[in-house]
């Protein structure tokens, strides 16, 4: 393959692609040059000669071309070709495009130019010297001889007429047609609207590229030929257009202020005759200057004319502005361009501020059209509200327009969409201000609690305004009634108070069904409110009754509304009057009990006396009309009284004696107890019992005999056998507080099963806290119940019940309890202990071990002793065991023997001092008392409370335990430190902790006693 390409070669290669090029713009000048529609036979002719001439290239043999004229001459001829060939074609490309009116304005200046590249271009080829060729010949003719400007004589003619009609400030309407006419029949088409319309399009946009391209000149000839076609009324002109066409002709430069450059309001003329805004002038003036400002004329006199024609003028011409801008708003509003929607809504907030125009707005039947675009998120929503609040202020007539519409719904959703916006609330208010309005604003969905949540708004106007209507719409019961339900209740008072019975019983029924908060209770404590509220009780309607009830009861609820309802002196005699009328339904005595209930049970002890009503409530009378309840209705208001009556006797000590002292009632009272009364009358009845009884010197009051001793075998009966935890553990609280010197109660309860019921809980307590099984009772009542119910049992004085108390060995189980008990199960279980430990201390003075018995242990005895110090070495059956107890020896080794330092009690004991709750620690140092009753071992148990730590719990309870409780300790204390020695560390600590104590008055000889056997004070001390 040969790689040897010479210069001709290379020359040649270029040509070709230059003829290429000018053979393909040839072919699109042609393709452009078939659609003229203006001056087409011209045309027509160029298009021949340009389509010989494309074939001419192709035929061309260049090597012939360079041989006669050379290859530089060539291609600098095929270049200058291809040059002429695209200006033509841009030509007409310009020619043929856009408006046929501005084609036909500028047809004779495009022409001219069509004729000159023509020559070029035939010029152009001559150069080839191909003169010899026909072909060539006959374009180079043609193109010569073509007369482009001779055909441009009739268009010429039409431009002309043209710009003599586009000059005239005035159009006549006839003429613009006839123009038209003539222009479509040049162009080949036909008057139409659609052919106007096409035109104006292009025309616009050709204007747009002017005025882009900052040809004014231009672009104004462009304006001009869009009035003509306008000035035909074969289209209407758009009112934005018209305004704007208005702005460009009507000379308003006149009406400018040449100081301040403003249009005028006041305008005055000076000596001169030029006129200026007042204002301006008058600064002008009082800055020395006194030449006109225009023509610097000096002035000889600085006095002011108001130029009233001119002023006319310029108001003339705003008028005239504003109807334009109106009425091209209206345009605008009805298109479905966005853009021009919200240009219109943008100038109609402006317009509508006035009312004339507000009202013409109305009148045109557009408010239907103004809310729908309320509904397009994309249109200026704010504007929207401005037009609809003016319309809402100025046209009363058509304010229900608005409404029905769906504006206000609207609103309501947009607040809840994108926010509050201020003008949303004012037109609300506007609308609301007619009270057939404000029907249909309150039963719109959602819009009284939208309104309710504005009133703590940030902005004080929105906050206000949404105030305003929500009074606007207080005149009707059931929009009242949506405010409370979210949490304005205000209105819901004012209307309730001025309302009539049957308004209040509805009112009153809807609040039952309320979710009240703290922050509403404060309006709900109206005085006048209340008094309303309770008066309906005396109602003869019953709904109305149930209905107040109700209410009630769901304010008692909230402390402040118990006192509201305490401080009105007719609260409680209604409720006392409902209960005591004998045909009142029984539901609706329930319910009063009930509340009175719940009354009593939220007031403060002291409060019984401070109120008129509890006062009554705690009369003779009142507490046998209860009592009579109690007797005489059904289970479930029986019930309820019950509960009534516990709640008071629990705040009332008057109460509780009056019950005491009525033998009949308290008979009646025994009698539900073994009667086929429900569970629950049963154990209210007990409750009742129980709390009349609890912590009275006499103890629970009992019916004579025989009644008396049926109800005793009851309660034992209950406590053993009811499957009801709580039944249990209130019998077993009565059973507690039963006299104590009735040797017939101690009877009967020695006889039943009661002692084993209470042994059974104590273990079934001691079970649960172990984790061993699953609690057969969880009641934490019933253990504490229970162990007060045995203290009657480790009484010293009823012996015969102490001993069914030690057969049945519940001690190590007792001691458990000041392990895993409550604080006052702690208590009753360190008091049985006390109680059964001082039983048997006088008993043991004859068997204690002395030093020389513990002598004779064996070393084995000795070793066990040190490393199990906590067994029970004393529980053996038989003494011949030779281990007795460290403290009280072989003398307390009978199994019916109860001992402390036996049972394990001891560290226990010790351990609760530091409970902090009233009297658990009196009573652990009660029991560790009895330990030191006998002086022959005094010195063995002060070291057995030692040797359990005990001297630190001690000092614990002087530190921050009760009077009572402190008193105790020191006397536990001082027989500690006579006959034991103890750890110097606790000796310093327990002086500083006795010093300290000389403060307080009621201990403070005691302390010093204590001191002075520590032999810190002298004998001779101030203390004593």
């Amino acid at each position: 393959m040969s790689f040897n390409i010479g210069i001709e070669d290379i020359s040649l290669a270029v040509l070709q692609e230059l003829c290429n090029k000018a053979v393909m713009q040839a072919t699109e000048l042609v393709n452009e040059t078939k659609e003229v529609v203006l001056n087409k036979d011209c045309f027509q002719e160029f298009l021949r000669t340009i389509s010989e001439l494309k074939n001419l290239l192709g035929t061309l043999n260049f090597k012939k071309v360079i041989d006669a004229t050379g290859s530089e001459s060539t291609k600098a001829a095929l270049e200058n070709l291809n040059f002429q060939l695209k200006k033509a074609c841009k030509i007409i490309k310009d020619y043929k495009s856009g408006s046929h009116i501005h084609l036909i304005l500028k047809s004779h200046s495009m022409l001219s130019q069509m004729q000159d590249v023509a020559k070029d271009i035939a010029s152009t080829i001559s150069s080839f010297q191909l003169i010899n060729l026909a072909m060539a010949t006959r374009i180079m003719g043609n193109l010569s001889k073509m007369e482009f400007q001779s055909a441009a004589f009739a268009t010429d003619a039409i431009a002309l007429e043209i710009e003599n009609l586009i000059s005239q400030e005035s159009k006549n309407q006839e003429h613009a047609v006839k123009l038209l006419k003539k222009i479509a029949e040049a162009v080949g088409a036909n008057v139409n609207a659609s052919m106007v319309q096409n035109e104006l399009e292009l025309l616009k946009q050709e204007k747009e590229e002017m005025e882009t391209q900052k040809k004014q000149a231009e672009a104004l000839q462009l304006s001009q030929l869009i009035q003509f076609l306008y000035s035909t009324e074969i289209v209407t002109i758009p009112d934005d257009e018209r305004i704007a066409s208005y702005h460009q002709h009507y000379p308003i430069d006149s009406f400018i202020c040449p100081l301040c450059k403003e249009m005028m309001t006041d305008p005055v003329a000076i000596s001169c005759g030029h006129s200026f805004e007042r204002k301006a002038i008058r600064e002008h003036f009082r800055m020395g200057e006194k030449k006109c400002p225009t023509c610097k004329q000096e002035l000889l006199s600085l006095d002011l004319t108001p130029n009233l024609s001119l002023r006319n003028s310029i108001e003339e011409w705003k008028q005239r502005d504003m109807d334009l801008k109106f009425q091209a708003a209206l345009a605008g509003l009805t298109s479905n361009d966005h853009s021009r929607q919200n240009k219109a809504l943008e100038d109609l907030q402006g317009l509508l501020e006035m009312p004339s125009y507000a009202v013409k707005f109305a009148e045109e039947g557009l408010i239907p059209k103004l809310v729908e675009l309320l509904k397009d998120n994309i249109l200026n929503g704010v504007a929207t509200l401005k037009c609809l609040y003016f319309l809402a202020k100025y046209c009363d007539n058509h304010r229900e327009s608005i409404v029905t519409s769906g504006a206000v719904r609207c609103i309501v959703k947009q607040i809840y969409k994108v926010g509050t916006e201020p003008v949303a609330i004012a037109i609300l208010l506007e609308l609301s201000k007619r009270e057939t309005l404000s029907e249909k604003i309150g039963s719109t969905k959602d819009c009284i609690p939208l309104l309710v949540s504005l009133l703590p708004n940030d902005n004080l106007d929105v906050s206000q305004n949404a105030n305003k209507v929500l009074q606007n719409l207080s005149s009707n019961t059931h929009f009242v009634v949506k405010m409370a339900e979210a949490g304005h209740f205000q209105p819901f008072v004012a209307r309730f108070n001025q309302g009539p019975q049957e308004t209040r019983t509805l009112m009153a029924a809807a609040l039952i069904e309320m979710q009240l908060k703290e922050s509403n209770i404060k309006d709900l404590q109206n005085r006048q409110f209340i008094h309303n509220l309770v008066q309906m009780l005396s109602s003869s309607a019953p709904a109305c009754k149930v209905a107040c009830l109700k209410s009630i009861k769901k304010l008692v609820q909230y402390p402040k509304m118990v006192k509201r309802l305490l401080k009105d002196p007719v609260t409680i005699p209604h409720l006392l009057g409902l209960i005591s009328f004998v045909r009142s339904d029984p539901h609706v005595k329930e319910e009063a009990a009930e509340i009175l209930t719940l009354l009593i049970g939220a007031s403060q002890h002291l409060e019984l006396d401070k109120y008129q009503g509890l006062q009554e409530l705690q009369s003779k009378h009142n507490v046998s009309l209860l009592l009579q309840g109690v007797a005489n209705s059904d289970p479930q208001t029986k019930v309820q009284f019950l509960r009534l009556l516990v709640e008071l006797c629990h705040k009332s000590e008057t109460t509780q004696n009056l019950i005491r002292s009525d033998m009949d009632a308290v008979g009646k009272l025994f009698s539900l107890l073994h009667s086929d009364e429900p569970v629950a009358v049963r154990l209210w009845t007990m409750k009742l019992i129980y709390c009349i009884s609890e912590d009275h010197p006499a103890g629970a009051p009992l019916p004579p005999s025989p009644v008396k001793e049926r109800a005793i075998a009851t309660l034992a009966c209950i406590l053993t056998s009811s499957p009801d935890i709580e039944e249990r553990s209130t019998a077993a609280g009565i059973i507690s507080q039963l006299p104590r010197d009735d040797l017939i109660i101690d009877e009967i309860l020695r006889k039943s099963d009661t002692l084993k019921a209470i042994h059974e809980v104590i273990c079934s307590a001691d079970e649960e806290n172990n984790g061993t099984t699953a609690p057969a009772c969880r009641g934490i009542y019933l253990l504490e119940n229970s162990l007060a119910a045995l203290l009657r049992y480790t009484d010293p004085s009823k012996p015969e019940l102490q001993r069914q108390v030690s057969k049945l060995e519940l001690y190590p189980s007792l001691v458990r309890v000041l392990s895993g008990g409550s604080s006052l199960a702690k208590q009753r279980a360190a008091i049985a202990l006390a109680k059964l430990s001082q039983s048997t201390s006088l008993s043991l003075s004859n068997g204690t071990i002395t030093t020389e018995q513990a002598k004779g242990f064996t070393p084995l005895v000795h070793g066990i002793m040190k490393f199990l110090p906590n067994m029970s070495w004393c529980c053996s059956t038989s003494p011949g065991n030779g281990i007795s107890c460290s403290v009280h020896g072989v003398a307390c080794s009978d199994k019916d023997t109860f001992c402390l330092v036996k049972a394990d009690a001891v560290k226990p004991l010790v351990q609760t001092l530091s409970e902090t709750e009233s009297g658990v620690a009196e009573a652990a140092l009660m029991a560790l008392e009895t330990l030191l009753t006998e002086h022959s071992t005094l010195s063995r148990a002060t070291a057995a409370i030692v040797d359990n730590q005990g001297v630190v719990a001690i000092l614990q309870v002087l530190e921050k335990g009760s009077l009572s409780a402190k008193a105790k300790a020191l006397d536990l204390f001082q027989k500690i430190l006579s006959h034991t020695q103890i750890a110097e560390p606790l000796f310093q600590r327990s002086e500083g902790i006795l010093i300290q104590l000389l403060q307080e008055n009621d201990l403070k000889k005691k302390v010093a006693l204590v001191l002075k056997h520590m032999k810190i004070l002298p004998e001779q001390s101030s203390y004593f």
